[in-house]
Parts: structure tokens; sequence; C-alpha cells
């Protein structure tokens, strides 16, 4: 059908007004929406639910890099005092870490590192630094005993700013933030100890040696894991130096589940029990090790000597308290307090690059441009 001139313009103009109204229609529907939207941000009811001022989206999730160094140390059986704060600082040894961490929550990140550290002790050598305290310390100078322990460690811990950043990383506060740290961590520890003389005075591992009896006789049980389980927890201060750079200073507090960092933890046992392994029984009670004459060294404590048939049927030759399991007071460690590990270092992140698509400034200036 041919539509004549007159109807063609008629339709013509009818479609041209049903497309100016539709413009009309959703340009209007747009600036009320926006007026909304601008009212209820500026609305201060609004502003106190986070719901609607924040939303944490997954391009403001972001990764960083990066490493530690600090130093380590332990309290244990082999420390110069009995309480917690007894820590041999002549022993503090290095601590390195590689870390990354994911940023979840503007006041929430999870740090995953892999660490290694050692730490040390020798009763002589405490015991010569604090002689005030000889009276006490005079039993820990006739036990004798020393270690050293490498510690890897691979540890996932939840960081808690007490200062969110709301935005992406670039608007994290350029002040000091405190943060508290915890999670889990397993680790490989291996206990040595320099063996005496007549053995070569060589570095030995002592786990497989069961130097309290374990592996030896059933009612010692069996030798302790070498890989263990820890409760990392702690405090730090982190700053911002740069865009995408981070400093910070962390201590932190490791509780442990085994009290075998420095192989020491119950009583002597039956030197018997070691059978032909002599380099066991030398480290298991190393009272008498080097000819020591202990009734020469002014004790106010007077060791006797004792000599005993082990199980073995050996005739052996030890202090009374200090190597035979049938004196009640026979105490080689403490097995109720377990060992405790030490950390304090500086951590330096670094954020990766990539991360955001469009920076939230840039898109500002952007849109006022348009405007």
């Amino acid at each position: 059908m041919v539509l004549s001139s007159t109807e063609a313009l008629m339709k013509l103009r009818l479609l041209r007004f049903l497309f100016a109204l539709s413009v009309v229609v959703i340009g209007g529907t747009c600036q009320k929406a926006q007026a909304q939207l601008f009212e209820k941000r500026e609305n201060p009811k609004f502003k106190q639910n986070p719901k609607h001022t924040w939303s944490w989206f997954n391009r403001k999730k972001y990764w960083s890099i990066g490493g530690s160094i600090g130093a380590m140390n332990y309290f244990g059986d082999i420390v110069p005092q009995p309480y917690f704060t007894s820590m041999d600082l002549g022993y503090t040894r290095p601590h390195i870490a590689l870390h990354a961490v994911k940023r979840y929550r503007p006041n929430f990140s999870v740090r995953y590192a892999l660490s290694w550290g050692r730490v040390k002790g020798d009763d002589t050598v405490a015991v010569e630094q604090d002689k005030r305290r000889w009276e006490h310390n005079q039993f820990r100078y006739i036990r004798n005993l020393r270690f050293r322990n490498d510690i890897l460690e691979l540890s996932a811990v939840g960081i808690w700013d007490f200062i969110g950043n709301r935005g992406t990383f670039y608007q994290r506060p350029k002040r000091v933030i405190p943060y508290l740290v915890g999670g889990i961590a397993i680790f490989r520890h291996n206990p040595k100890a320099p063996s005496p003389a007549e053995f070569g005075g060589h570095w030995v591992a002592l786990q497989p040696l069961g130097t309290e009896g374990q592996g030896h006789d059933e009612k010692y049980g069996r030798k302790y894991s070498r890989w263990q389980i820890g409760i990392p927890m702690g405090f730090g201060m982190r700053y911002r130096i740069a865009t995408r750079w981070d400093i910070a200073f962390e201590i932190s507090y490791r509780k442990l589940f085994t009290d075998y960092i420095d192989d020491v933890s119950r009583k002597y046992v039956d030197l018997g029990v070691f059978g032909d392994n002599d380099l066991a029984r030398a480290m298991s009670d190393r009272s008498l090790e080097g000819g020591r004459r202990i009734d020469q060294l002014g004790l106010t404590f007077r060791p006797e000597y004792y000599t005993y048939v082990g199980v073995d049927g050996r005739v052996y030759r030890t202090l009374v308290g200090f190597g035979n399991e049938q004196f009640e007071d026979n105490i080689r460690g403490n097995y109720r307090d377990k060992d405790v590990l030490i950390t304090a270092g500086i951590h330096v992140n670094y954020i990766i690059p990539g991360q955001v698509r469009c920076p939230e400034p840039f898109k500002k200036r952007f849109r006022r441009h348009r405007l």
C-alpha cells in the first residue's frame, strides 16, 4: 500500500513526538534516582548505617608481599630463672620470614608466612651471668644442659587493625596503625646439643636419642614429634611510608603444645635403659661431664655421689637427685609448663600493582570534566 505524502508526514511527526516523550520520561526518571541517591548520601541517618555508606567490593581486596627480619628467643627449662620474663638475652638469635597478606575487610587481613628462627640455651653460661642468685642457680649449674634449635614454621594469622582502611589501598591512613595478630602455625623443630669431648664434641640431634627414656622403655612413652602446632599471638604498629609500601614493628608470642623445644621436660631416668647407646646415656645426664669436681665449686648445696646398678646390670655413678629415678627429687625439667617462643622484628610490605583498574580520584575528576 502506498501512503500519501500527507499521511507519511503525519506518521513521521508522531514518531518524533513519541521519541521526544520517551527521552523526557527516561531523563526524568534518572534525575529523580540521582536526587534520591544524593539525598540518602547527605542524610545523617543513612550515614550511620555502614551497609549503605560502605560496600567492600572485590576490587578493593588487595594482596601485598613482603618479609621481616628480627630476633627470636624462648622461655623453657634452660633459662636463667624459673619465671616467664626470664630469658637469656645473650642467646637471642635471628628470625626471618617471607609472607603474603590479603586484605579482606577494612579492618581485617590474613597473613600467610614461611619463617625460620633459632633459639638457644646453656645452663652454665646462664648461671655465670647471674651469680647473684647462686643459691638457686647452683642446681642448674650441676645439671649442665645446653641446646640449640632451628625452627621452620608455616603460619596463617589474622590481622585486626584498630584503624580501618575504608577504601582502596592508596586511601589507607598515613598514620601509625596499631593492630593485633592471632592465628595458627605448624612448625618443625630439631633440638641439638654438642656431644662430650670423648664423642667428638659435634652437634648431635637429641630427639632420636630419647634422652628421657622415650622409645627405650614403654613406661617412658614414645619419642616426641619434631612436627608441632603453635598459636601465634601478638601486637604491632604499622605505618604507610609510600603509596605501595608499609613498614611495621611487631612482637609475637607463640603458645606451644610441647615441652621439648629444649629436649628437657621430665625426670632423669635409669641410665641402664639406654643399653649399648653410650651417646644417649651421655646426653641424658651431663652432671659429671668432663670430670668436674662438684665438691670443689663452693656450692651451698653439697650433692653426694651415688652408685647404683642399672636395669642393664651395669654399675653407674651419679649424684643424688641428678641421675637416678629412685629419688623423688630427681627433676630434669618441669613438664607442667610448656615451652614458649617469642619473636620481635621489622616487617615490610609491598602492595602488588594491577589490582585496582580505575582509581577513585581519577573517576571523580573525569565526572567533573564531563559536567
